[in-house]
């Protein structure tokens, strides 16, 4: 059975996509959510998972996450600015209910379960950059053998190939979450300490990668395409898999679609930028800032700064190649599923049955194919759907919720009645800083990487959150403000390396913004001044 909304039958919780929002835009299709759920399992807390579906949209339990970190913490205020930038905290007047978490669970279930991942993890993070390469060449390896073989032989590439390579890259791509989040913090703290928060802000929004960062792939892959240094068959070949709706099975990848390429290349034509000096501009300007942090410390002091800004700048470029591989794997279990789909008869039906109800029918138990078209109706209801509320607690109807002229788009709560809130006078909309920089410009609201073409350059793109998919726009914005994300999160790490001022994480700003508005941006300070209204 595959559930859809966890809400109808939990009790009073509060969830947030402010994490997966980035990584999952909109309704998942039941295969894909079963294959997901392999990483959803290890990032559970004994036998309650932290990652469920809303509307079939992964949303994180808040209240679980924060009732474990009180227990550790003890103090409500320590454990806000512990996860205050990596998943946000709720809106203004907003509980958190409590959720009954046990010192047994903790101590027999969690921690267990937390060693032995974390071992797993050290030994992957220790090979990585050989291990990602092995990962390329298996994909390549498996894909040639799905379309050949059949049968018994297709289940057994999924259980002894396709799945453990997929539970792999999981513990890896968490350490390296954890390692990346662990060093900007240590030396965000450092950074206060030696010269207070604006400037700690301003280093730590500088900081460029070491090497090309594989979230501008696809952009540095149009431009050298362009310029005639890349051929076709390799831009696909080391971008093909990358795309908004990559975590999705379903979805068709760039590769599929002969005309992807020429619309892509038309749309950066009619506005072309030079990226490799937008990056050059950037790793001069943190540079300089850098030397001037560094003059005025102690030689050990500057030392540590630097070796620790070169640290972080290190594991960001392998975290973000870790994501490019875990979503190569994700585009071999798509050709996985669509011949399975071609075995069985069902075609690209075969994406609204879990991994398991594909591994029976394979077998010869077809009973689970009469779900499909109850599956269909409700994925397509739940997908026609706006884009769900940040912070969801209670009892939460996307249907009803949809209909409702008076409904709130950044919250969702039973307790508080219905209607929007009161029109802001506050002419500042407060976010996180993503990348450093002050600029002035006009707004351009967009909702999808399908409506790139709107943005003008020289605009101030603004958009609820943002993923590998919107990367070819960035280069023609003036400025980028997300609602969701973080200082790590694709829209803040992308503006960092192109040298783009950003401000992440505002919750609210798509609906207190419109296209026209004019703005003042400081990525820096992570702030937006609403300097005029359209």
């Amino acid at each position: 059975m595959f559930d859809w909304n966890v809400t109808l039958k939990k009790q009073d919780y509060l969830w947030t996509n402010m994490l997966a929002g980035e990584v999952f835009p909109t309704t998942t299709t039941p295969g894909t959510w079963s294959v997901w759920q392999d990483f959803f399992n290890m990032l559970s807390m004994g036998d309650h998972p932290t990652i469920e579906p809303i509307a079939g949209r992964p949303y994180l339990n808040y209240s679980l996450m924060n009732a474990f970190l009180l227990k550790l913490m003890r103090k409500q205020e320590r454990v806000t600015t512990m996860i205050g930038d990596s998943i946000g905290v709720p809106p203004v007047g907003v509980e958190i209910p409590p959720f009954p978490v046990s010192w047994s669970t903790i101590l027999f279930r969690v921690f267990p379960h937390e060693f032995k991942n974390e071992l797993k993890k050290r030994k992957l993070r220790k090979d990585a950059p050989q291990y990602l390469a092995m990962v390329r060449e298996r994909c390549l390896e498996m894909k040639a053998q799905i379309g050949s073989v059949s049968g018994d032989a297709l289940i057994a590439l999924w259980r002894d190939a396709i799945r453990p390579l997929w539970q792999d890259i999981h513990p890896l791509q968490d350490k390296m979450n954890e390692e990346l989040n662990q060093l900007t913090q240590q030396l965000k703290k450092d950074l206060v300490e030696l010269c207070g928060e604006e400037q700690a802000n301003t280093f730590l929004t500088t900081i460029s990668s070491a090497g090309e960062l594989a979230s501008l792939g696809p952009l540095v892959g149009l431009f050298k395409l362009q310029n005639g240094e890349l051929s076709r068959e390799a831009y696909f070949q080391h971008y093909g898999h990358r795309g908004p709706h990559e975590n999705e099975l379903a979805e068709p990848r760039a590769y599929e679609d002969p005309k992807w390429l020429d619309r892509q290349l038309e749309e950066f034509s009619q506005s072309p930028v030079d990226v490799t000096a937008l990056i050059e501009r950037r790793d001069a300007e943190f540079e300089s800032v850098l030397h001037e942090i560094i003059r005025e410390l102690p030689p050990k002091k500057a030392q540590d700064v630097t070796r620790k800004a070169a640290a972080i700048a290190e594991t960001n470029t392998l975290r973000e190649e870790t994501r490019s591989e875990l979503t190569r794997i994700v585009d071999v279990m798509r050709a996985f599923f669509l011949r399975a789909g071609e075995l069985s008869g069902l075609g690209e039906e075969v994406f609204f049955l879990t991994i398991d109800e594909i591994l029976a029918v394979l077998s010869g138990d077809r009973s689970s194919v009469e779900q499909i078209p109850s599956r269909k109706k409700v994925y397509e209801e739940y997908k026609a759907l706006p884009l769900l509320p940040a912070w969801i607690r209670g009892r939460f109807d996307p249907v009803e919720w949809a209909t409702d002229a008076n409904r709130r788009d950044d919250l969702f709560d039973v307790h508080v009645s219905a209607g929007p809130p009161e029109p802001s006078a506050d002419i500042l909309i407060k976010g996180k800083p993503g990348s450093s920089g002050c600029v002035e410009g006009i707004v351009q609201k967009i909702s999808s990487p399908d409506e790139g073409g709107l943005l003008q350059v020289g605009r101030i793109l603004v958009a609820r959150t943002t993923n590998v998919g919107w990367t070819p726009m960035f280069p023609r914005a003036a400025a980028v403000i997300t609602d969701i994300g973080g200082s790590l999160s694709h829209a803040a790490i992308v503006a960092r390396e192109l040298g783009i001022p950003a401000v992440v994480g505002c919750a609210d700003a798509t609906i207190r913004l419109d296209t026209g508005d004019r703005v003042r941006v400081d990525g820096g300070k992570g702030i937006v001044e609403i300097l005029e209204k359209a």
